[in-house]
């Protein structure tokens, strides 16, 4: 009999260490799915940047210089429009909302003559999903509702033969 009382007695210890311990794997968990959110959306924000340098390096002189939003951005448009919705195709292929997504406009510092560097810009706000919703404690701790992404391309203009 005296071992059945201190099994009941064991068992609301061991119940009680199950939830702290499974809270704690939540927060691990919860923190490994931002970080990969974090970094999906920085790796395709550095490969748009990639694929603006690209374009304008071998577009160098573009007409209408315009600030021009992703979503309103289109293919038969001016140069610089072609040369948003170019960059930014490749982020949104890979998920990330337009509407958050931000191309700079080129910076070419020896103008636009062959073997020139230009350099690209984007600029990306992840909106972190779990913000509010899930733990709203966290948020009074600091947690950030969004997460600024921003990379940087660098291309050379090819040179004429």
């Amino acid at each position: 009999m005296v071992r059945s009382s201190d099994n009941r007695e064991n068992g609301g210890q061991s119940l009680a260490e199950m939830a702290v311990g499974t809270l704690g794997l939540l927060v691990v968990v919860l923190l490994l799915f931002e970080g990969a959110l974090l970094l999906r959306a920085y790796l395709a924000v550095r490969n748009a940047s990639r694929e603006g340098a690209s374009y304008v390096a071998q577009h160098p002189v573009m007409d209408g210089w315009e600030v021009v939003p992703c979503e309103d951005a289109l293919p038969d448009g001016s140069d610089y429009e072609r040369y948003v919705w170019y960059t930014c195709q490749g982020a949104v292929a890979a998920g990330l909302s337009p509407e958050y997504l931000q191309v700079v406009q080129p910076i070419t510092p020896q103008g636009t003559a062959p073997h020139s560097p230009v350099r690209v810009t984007v600029n990306y706000q992840l909106v972190n999903p779990t913000h509010g919703i899930l733990l709203p404690f966290l948020s009074r701790l600091g947690w950030l509702s969004s997460f600024p992404i921003s990379a940087s391309a660098s291309a050379e203009a090819p040179g004429r033969w």
